[in-house]
């Protein structure tokens, strides 16, 4: 199922890799410094969506493993029993005969479109979903004991639910329990906004006090709206179950993308205008790989770019701003020119405590034809 790293979008490769950096120095990767991105990735895919829909990155180092959190959305939801880290060496091989480097300490699930959000779900002290599949839950789910499956492709089918099916398609190996197919949920669920059933009852008489409660006779009226009617209907097996899931769980999907717009929405906004720093602060932003640096625009005399080493890993870019009071925001772009031929446009933009938030200066979008590419 696997495969290397650079057939991932890169697009979908910074999203995963700037969520890590954005962990590194805080307790979640306390003995686990070091943590980077595996050199090859699972793509994942969902019943509903042609082509793939997320990529699993599995997140290794040679540290110790970091606190579990799983998200969903970017909310926290804690697990309630973390599952121990699976140590790893450097000859051990894998499912696709690459030996595997550094210890397994979680993984990233990154959505491959705006089905989702862009981090979908992701965990810094648990096998990645493409292992725990494999996991023979007779063994009470210990990591060492696992199971070889002859799985080719890898399916999301909920938030916590993975599937693995075989090159036949046949379903070898899940993590999670699978949804339930519900038949009889409205693709239209704003038509029943409001409609909520209720009840009232009115007693027949009017009396003094409780005395006679107990053989008091009440009206009951009942509203007119009826919520619609849920059946369960899991017959037929793996297939028919791939076949009914978008229309069974499509409003449920429909309200996914509709919560997931509004992060894309701000995901737009970053890479079109830039991501601001304030002045006398510094940004960390992930490398991808080897690459060359270059700062342009109007911003980087008032920036300090440091190279920062990972062992393990590719390294990472922290971007100072010199404690500078600023009249108005000013831009800058970090171009980034990797060895195997990719590159990349950052942008930023440096304000100060002094510039009003909501406004931004019409000069400062303007860019020197030389920083545009």
């Amino acid at each position: 199922m696997r495969v290397p790293i650079t057939d991932v979008p890169l697009e979908v490769r910074r999203v995963a890799a700037q969520h890590l950096e954005s962990l590194r120095g805080t307790e979640l990767l306390n003995g686990a410094e070091d943590a980077h991105l595996d050199a090859h990735a699972v793509p994942i895919y969902r019943p509903d969506i042609d082509g793939i829909a997320y990529y699993e990155l599995t997140v290794v180092g040679s540290g110790g493993q970091g606190r579990l959190l799983l998200t969903r959305g970017y909310s926290s939801v804690p697990e309630a029993e973390p599952r121990k880290a699976r140590k790893t060496s450097s000859t051990e091989q894998t499912g696709s005969g690459e030996s595997a480097g550094g210890r397994v300490i979680g993984f990233i699930v990154a959505s491959n479109g705006r089905h989702d959000f862009p981090v979908a779900h992701w965990s810094l002290n648990r096998l990645p979903p493409s292992r725990q599949v494999t996991t023979d839950p007779r063994t009470g789910c210990d990591p060492d004991e696992r199971r070889e499956v002859n799985a080719a492709r890898l399916y999301r089918l909920d938030a916590l639910a993975y599937a693995a099916e075989s090159e036949d398609g046949e379903l070898v190996g899940q993590s999670g329990q699978l949804p339930g197919l519900l038949s009889g949920l409205p693709h239209a669920l704003e038509g029943f906004a409001g409609q909520i059933a209720s009840a009232s009852a009115r007693p027949l008489r009017a009396d003094r006090d409780d005395s006679s409660a107990q053989d008091a006779r009440h009206e009951v009226e009942r509203s007119k709206h009826e919520p619609p009617t849920l059946k369960r209907s899991d017959e037929g097996g793996w297939k028919a179950f791939k076949e009914r899931y978008a229309d069974a769980f499509g409003p449920l999907l429909d309200h996914l993308r509709t919560r997931a717009a509004r992060t894309w929405e701000l995901e737009d906004l970053i890479r079109k205008s830039g991501e601001g720093i304030l002045a006398g602060t510094s940004h960390r932003a992930a490398l991808l790989g080897e690459a060359a640096i270059e700062l342009r625009g109007e911003g980087a005399k008032y920036v300090e770019p440091t190279i920062e080493e990972n062992p393990s890993g590719p390294p990472s870019l922290v971007l100072r701003v010199r404690p500078v009071s600023l009249r108005q925001e000013v831009d800058f772009d970090v171009v980034v020119r990797y060895r195997n031929g990719e590159h990349e446009k950052l942008r930023f933009f440096v304000v100060s405590r002094e510039v009003p938030s909501n406004v931004r200066a019409e000069q400062s979008h303007q860019r020197h034809p030389d920083c545009e590419e």
